[in-house]
């Protein structure tokens, strides 16, 4: 008796990378976390601890690299990305705006002004509260829920059908 068996054909690491969209769900969610727990760090502490022990010239460089890494790659992958329906299209691109917008603020702030304080004192503390309650949550939620055309989906949201005309 003779069988035979198809070979399994495996992805590459890079195919399942570029499937995945760079993995900028992922490090965008990551960036936005790290942003929710700043501003609920000072939100908690107030001004001044925050400034003395979360918001330090340190921490903004170390926010600023998966910032940078998902402007660029929510920017590579626009294109690709499935979205359920108009509301997520717009605030999915309202994060990707936000996120893209805050790299050359960062910059500046780090290598113009050397000064992390602006952050700050530039806007009250309803600014926190405004990102912690309604905007990051929100990002959050469409981040999670984006998926790729390119057959790549991940768990969690069965059923997501590509919309072709907005």
């Amino acid at each position: 008796m003779d069988t035979t068996t198809d070979v399994v054909q495996r992805k590459s690491l890079w195919q399942v990378y570029r499937d995945r969209g760079y993995f900028f769900r992922e490090i965008a969610m990551l960036t936005i976390l790290g942003g929710f727990a700043l501003h609920l760090y000072r939100v908690i502490f107030g001004d001044d601890l925050t400034l003395q022990y979360a918001v330090t010239p340190t921490t903004d460089m170390l926010l600023m690299i998966p910032m940078t890494y998902a402007a660029i790659t929510g920017i590579l992958t626009y294109r690709r990305m499935v979205f359920v329906n108009r509301v997520h299209r717009v605030a999915l691109t309202a994060s990707l705006a936000y996120i893209t917008a805050s790299v050359p603020l960062h910059l500046y702030v780090a290598f113009v002004m050397q000064d992390v304080s602006v952050y700050v004192h530039m806007l009250g503390t309803w600014f926190s509260w405004l990102l912690i309650c309604l905007v990051y949550p929100a990002f959050l939620l469409m981040l999670y829920r984006v998926r790729y055309q390119d057959g790549a989906t991940a768990p969690g949201v069965p059923g997501v059908v590509r919309q072709t005309a907005l």
